[in-house]
């Protein structure tokens, strides 16, 4: 299945999908020292974003958020590439700060159409995501 979307930043990449249900913060929802979730009570927490392909409606957090991305990226841990619904500036300062690829725009939501587990081909220059591997 391919998926639709804008390049925000440029890249391929290719991993598993990171899915969440609600608006993420580098700052607080991870820890930049392991890369996990730290979201209590959420679905997610303690898993890792390492490598992987962080799928989000949004974001919230303020503006030390690339800073916290950069300390994960510099740690390891930080995840592979960034899909959002709508990429808002602090998304994007983040992506653009760690250099990895970041796609928004796409005509259906991306945190439904998408699952935890997936494994995903992204590549920007295209404008699309591939679908490799659908979990069920």
């Amino acid at each position: 299945m391919r998926i639709k979307g804008k390049s925000l930043n440029n890249g391929k990449v290719r991993g598993e999908a990171l899915v969440f249900d609600v608006p993420f913060s580098f700052i607080g929802d991870m820890c930049p020292d392991t890369g996990t979730v730290t979201m209590s009570g959420h679905p997610l927490f303690g898993e890792s974003l390492k490598d992987k392909i962080l799928v989000i409606p949004t974001s919230r957090g303020g503006t030390i958020a690339p800073y916290i991305a950069y300390y994960a990226q510099k740690n390891n841990v930080a995840p592979a590439a960034i899909l959002c619904n709508i990429a808002d500036t602090i998304t994007l300062e983040c992506a653009l700060t760690i250099d990895i690829p970041i796609m928004d725009g796409f005509e259906e939501d991306i945190t439904k159409i998408l699952a935890s587990g997936d494994e995903l081909e992204i590549n920007t220059d295209s404008g699309y995501i591939e679908v490799i591997r659908q979990m069920l």
